[in-house]
Formats: C-alpha cells, structure tokens, sequence
C-alpha cells in the first residue's frame, strides 16, 4: 500500500478556482468609495466534508511491561483516514474599515469538530489490518478578508486564515494479518493538544440585510502531535513507543452567518 496523498495539492486545485474568482472584483472596481464598509457582531455556523490525508506516526520503541518490541528499533505507523463530517460554529467582528480600498477584514473565534475513521495502515511497512478513529476538536482566531467594491454587492469574495489549539484524541488499532490475530494486539491510543494553522478560501452570498451563506475550502494542518503506541492484546495496555507526526486535512464546508 502507498500512502502518497498530498493535502496542500488538494488545496491548491480547489484554492485555484476561488482565488481567480477574486480577481475579477479587484480588478473591475470601478470606484472603491461606492463601498461604504458597516461593522458588527455576527455569528455562524457551517458544516461539510473533511478529507484527511494519509498521516505518519514515528519513533522508537521502548517496550515495559508485557509490551513485545525490541528496545531502539525503529516504531512508524502510518495511518490512512476517511472522509468524514465536520462542523463548526463561531462568533466574530467585521471591522468597519477597508484595507487597500477593497478587504474588508473580520476577526472570530471559532470551535470545530470531526472524527474520522482510520480505515487503513502498516506498521513498519507490514501488512495489518487497521481500525478505529481520531477525534479533533479545534478552536482558533481567525482572520478573514472580504474583497468589496460596492455596497450593492451579493456575491463577496474573501481569503482568510486562523491560529488555534487542537485537541486530538487518537485510537486507531490494529493486528497483523498472520492468520493468527483476529482482534487488536496494538494501538495509537492517545490524546495531545498541538498547534493548528488553517487557511480557508470562499464566497458568500448576501441574502438580506442579516442573513448570509457562503462556502469555502479549507486546509488545516496540526503540528507535533506527540502519542502513544500500545500492546492491547488480551487485555494488556503496556506502553512500547512514544510516536510523533502531523495531521492534515482539506475540508468543503458550507453555512450560514446571522449580522446583528
């Protein structure tokens, strides 16, 4: 098996499309004093489809207890993922200014969610059979740029991105497929909390003076995930390597936003 997907790939073929749609309103802005930009508090929520991409997990085994392993040798896991759903809700502030006559910026906090299933993996290169999940619950400031040219406008354009903290609980299990194991002898069992950066790329369309939809991409990447891998056979939990790696994912969302 091969584990070669490349979530900043997937970004760029989706952030292409969206950021050439941008050009335009920069471009054609006939007279940016016809944008009078209004501030205020709003609130959203949205919700879609996350795609993480293939993760690597390494370190060195250092087996107690009842844990089978030889002391320094090499612990990768990789770990392939499925699609899943994610949401997330926010509260945040349009800035009642512009930035070179057509971003109008905003700033929120936002708390999102998802849990996708581990569908497949190897240990070391071998040929097991994978199971399980990995929760991520991230919250993070972000900073968005609408492009606007008039006051009139519906269709808006926007670039953004966010800082935050992710809470990753990993639980993704496994057995070799010998012939002899039929339940899972191993685990990367663990939480971590690590950095999280994102950077997002979408329209809105305004409904009414309240009410707007949008939709986005978005890539999130968490940095430094340090976690556990386990012996689990027969009731064991003994501790055999501490492992590190990243987690990276391009998500499709949409939703909706409400403007006091």
């Amino acid at each position: 098996m091969t584990f070669a997907q490349t979530p900043s790939t997937r970004f760029a073929a989706v952030f292409a499309p969206l950021a050439i749609l941008a050009i335009p309103g920069t471009v054609s802005a006939q007279d940016s004093d016809d944008f009078d930009p209004q501030g205020g508090v709003y609130v959203s929520v949205s919700g879609g489809i996350t795609s993480p991409t293939d993760s690597i997990f390494e370190g060195t085994q250092a087996p107690e207890g009842a844990s089978p392993g030889v002391a320094g040798a090499p612990a990768s896991v990789a770990v392939g993922f499925e699609d899943d759903f994610v949401g997330t809700a926010a509260i945040g502030y349009r800035i009642p200014t512009k930035v070179f006559g057509v971003f109008q910026p905003s700033v929120e906090i936002e708390y999102s969610r998802s849990e996708p299933g581990v569908e497949e993996g190897a240990f070391n290169g071998g040929n097991q059979t994978f199971g399980g999940d990995f929760e991520v619950n991230t919250f993070s400031i972000n900073y968005q740029s609408d492009i606007r040219w008039s006051d009139k406008q519906t269709i808006i354009p926007f670039l953004g991105g966010g800082i935050g903290i992710a809470d990753v609980e990993a639980n993704a299990t496994y057995f070799p497929n010998n012939g002899i194991a039929t339940a899972p002898t191993f685990a990367v069992r663990d939480s971590d909390t690590a950095l999280s950066l994102q950077s997002n790329a979408g329209v809105t369309f305004v409904i009414n003076e309240n009410f707007d939809l949008n939709t986005r991409v978005r890539y999130q990447r968490i940095s430094g995930l340090d976690l556990d891998r386990r012996f689990i056979a027969a009731g064991n939990d003994a501790f055999n390597a501490r492992l590190n790696g990243d987690y990276e994912t391009v998500s499709l969302l949409a939703g909706v936003r409400y403007r006091f």
